[in-house]
């Protein structure tokens, strides 16, 4: 008896994690083959590779993001492969289960909840004597009659064998995202999520979790995702982890779902202290900020608390956090949720998901949809399309925030630009995004195509459109965002170039003769959060030629900076011309760390004039970049700034920028 275990996954990237548990569990008795597909796979693609390699019983995996296309290939199969015997399992179909068994009269058993044991008894029962009403935890037919048998008790976790040992999975690991559970189960009780029905948490053995996560690592795993609800809900199991990780990761990256108004302070000092940067990454679900609606959702959240975790992280920059919220849960209206945007958004994540409820099967919210006055999709994703206090029009709008939220935050295309139009031009992120999302669609473009330069005239589009002041200064702001969006010199630009032919070749031969003119633009050793940081381009750069020079630093050679490391005493905060002091170092002998590091930052890349034509951008920036990357508003950075960019001339070499003095600081010099 053949048996082949299927899923549609959202992107071939990803790889199942449940397929693999249960073929771990049943393979010694039976024959069992993993096929994976997509849900962008064309369905007869699907069914044809499915039908060549023959099978007793097809099995499929099934999730709100592919039962509608799984319903398509089942029907065909059935045509096809008549004898063929189909088999459903997963959170879709665990609940509502005899509402699936009509609905699809193609399948011939399901299996509700956990499994391993299930599944196993089930091909054992195939090949036997078939009396299902001995397998508990599935969902068979008796004639015209559907039997649903009672739930299977929860299985010992160390009982399992693992999943991560098929010696066919190592060509692919490097390629795809590995799943991984140390724990199942969820202790919180969200009445929007699945997770919240399981009561309790189960563990594996820790150091047969270990055994498998290094094996994982020595054969190529690149990014590894934690399933666990909560993975840090045990402070001292969560800390025992991440040292593992930190210890054995040899490149590897490391995904978490975290709840943050829970992570322990020895636990984020031991991270902020230890953690290579870019190998952790948590994703921490807030949802509302609204305290009617997280305790209508039996939510329990300390919002300062968390905050305090999110900041704590953030300012260690080692680890990269994604924040989820969700539009249209009780008592969330348009305007509470603009609050709760601009709560989370205020905290700086590097990535803001905008979801919309969804009302799941067995979930107590879906049970009390009409309590809400909610309206839903019909069929999965089962997305809400009006409540008593959201009705559609505003649920419509939201997704057009949404939409261009994806594009430009999420996407980090222009981090500089966007950070002063949220902080100068608009009351707050949340209206920026919207109206910009108002416009897209008056606009039509959600119904087009765009390539990278048509996100950037696209905004510069709305911007004039409602008569945005300074709109020079934007421009600048685009360019330095633009260039740096890029990892080879783009071909062409989408502004008029303000230099000359002549201009541009005497800057090219200023470059190529006098490198001890290029700054770095920013303050070597300057205290306080810089306005703009996001690229860390210019940070990388001074570290590469520090290292190239073998010293500690080029602005200790200047003398800015002290024999043992820290930044020498400052008479008294810079100014940065917009009345507001900044701990910056004082513009004279920051310029003198500038122009120190930048020489020899750039004069290490070894490139003469054409070299430098060949993979240089120059552009006038309408301020003073040195004094924006200190911490001034580009409003109050007077002056301007030739913008040097160099692309990379071997693969992995990012680009970095530079400046020359313009206008009396040229003359000056």
């Amino acid at each position: 008896m053949k048996v082949i275990l299927s899923t549609l996954n959202a992107k071939y990237i990803h790889t199942s994690l449940a397929l693999r548990c249960l073929k771990a569990y049943s393979e010694k008795d039976f024959d069992i083959e993993l096929a994976e597909y997509t849900i962008k796979d064309p369905v007869m693609n699907i069914v044809s590779d499915l039908y060549q390699r023959g099978a007793d019983i097809i099995g499929f995996s099934c999730y709100i993001w592919n039962i509608e296309e799984t319903i398509k290939v089942i029907d065909i199969l059935k045509k096809v492969m008549p004898e063929v015997k189909i088999l459903l399992g997963g959170p879709e179909v665990s609940y509502d289960t005899e509402y699936w068994m009509n609905r699809i009269p193609n399948v011939d058993f399901i299996v509700m909840g956990e499994g391993e044991e299930t599944l196993h008894q089930l091909l054992t029962e195939l090949e036997g004597d078939k009396k299902f009403h001995f397998v508990y935890g599935l969902a068979y037919r008796k004639g015209e009659e559907v039997i649903l048998m009672p739930g299977r008790p929860k299985a010992d976790l160390n009982d399992l064998p693992s999943p991560h040992r098929f010696e066919e999975d190592i060509p692919e690991l490097g390629k795809r995202v590995v799943y991984f559970e140390t724990s199942r189960g969820c202790p919180f009780s969200c009445q929007f999520c699945l997770s919240s029905i399981e009561v309790g948490v189960r563990y594996y053995d820790i150091e047969r979790t270990k055994s498998d996560i290094l094996y994982l690592i020595e054969k190529g795993a690149k990014l590894i995702k934690f399933v666990d609800r909560t993975f840090n809900i045990k402070r001292d199991y969560a800390l025992e982890m991440f040292k593992f990780l930190i210890e054995n990761h040899q490149g590897t990256v490391f995904q978490f779902e975290i709840t943050a108004d829970i992570m322990r302070p020895e636990v984020l000092d031991y991270l902020a202290e230890n953690a290579p940067p870019g190998t952790f990454r948590f994703e921490i679900g807030v949802q509302s900020t609204n305290d009617p609606t997280n305790e209508l959702v039996k939510r329990r959240q300390n919002f300062s608390k968390l905050s305090r975790t999110v900041n704590k992280v953030k300012a260690s920059g080692k680890i990269d956090q994604h924040l989820d919220l969700i539009a249209g849960l009780p008592e969330e209206d348009y305007n509470t949720f603009r609050k709760t945007f601009n709560d989370v958004f205020a905290l700086g994540p590097e990535e803001l998901q905008l979801g919309f409820l969804k009302m799941l099967r067995g979930t107590g919210l879906r049970l009390d949809a009409e309590k809400y006055n909610y309206t839903y999709m019909d069929h999965a994703p089962y997305e809400i399309l009006g409540s008593d206090v959201l009705p559609f029009s505003d649920i419509v709008r939201l997704k057009r925030l949404e939409d261009v939220l994806e594009k430009y935050w999420n996407a980090h295309r222009m981090d500089h630009t966007l950070k002063y139009l949220m902080e100068q031009e608009f009351d707050s992120p949340f209206d920026f995004f919207q109206a910009f999302g108002d416009y897209w669609e008056g606009q039509g473009w959600q119904k087009i195509g765009h390539q990278l330069e048509d996100l950037f005239t696209r905004l510069h589009s709305f911007l004039e459109s409602r008569n945005t002041p300074h709109m020079d200064v934007v421009l600048g702001l685009m360019k330095l965002d633009y260039f740096l969006g890029h990892k080879y010199k783009p071909r062409k630009i989408w502004w008029e170039d303000p230099l000359q032919k002549d201009q541009w070749a005497g800057y090219m031969k200023t470059l190529a003769e006098r490198p001890e003119d290029v700054r770095l633009p920013r303050v070597a050793g300057a205290a306080g959060t810089a306005w703009l940081e996001s690229s860390g381009t210019s940070a990388i750069a001074a570290a590469g030629s520090s290292a190239a020079a073998g010293e500690d630093s080029a602005a200790e050679a200047a003398g800015v900076i002290g024999s043992d490391g820290a930044a020498s005493a400052v008479d008294g905060a810079a100014d940065m011309g917009d009345g507001n002091a900044s701990r910056a170092l004082p513009m004279t002998s920051a310029m003198t760390a500038q122009t120190v590091m930048g020489a020899r930052a750039f004069a290490d890349l070894g490139l003469g004039e054409k070299e430098l034509q060949k993979h240089t951008v120059l552009d006038v920036l309408p301020f003073r970049l040195e004094r924006v990357l200190a911490g001034a508003s580009p409003l109050a950075a007077k002056g301007r700034t030739l913008l040097v960019v160099v692309y990379q001339q071997h693969e992995g070499q990012q680009a970095q920028y530079y400046t020359l003095p313009l206008g009396e600081e040229a003359a000056a010099i």
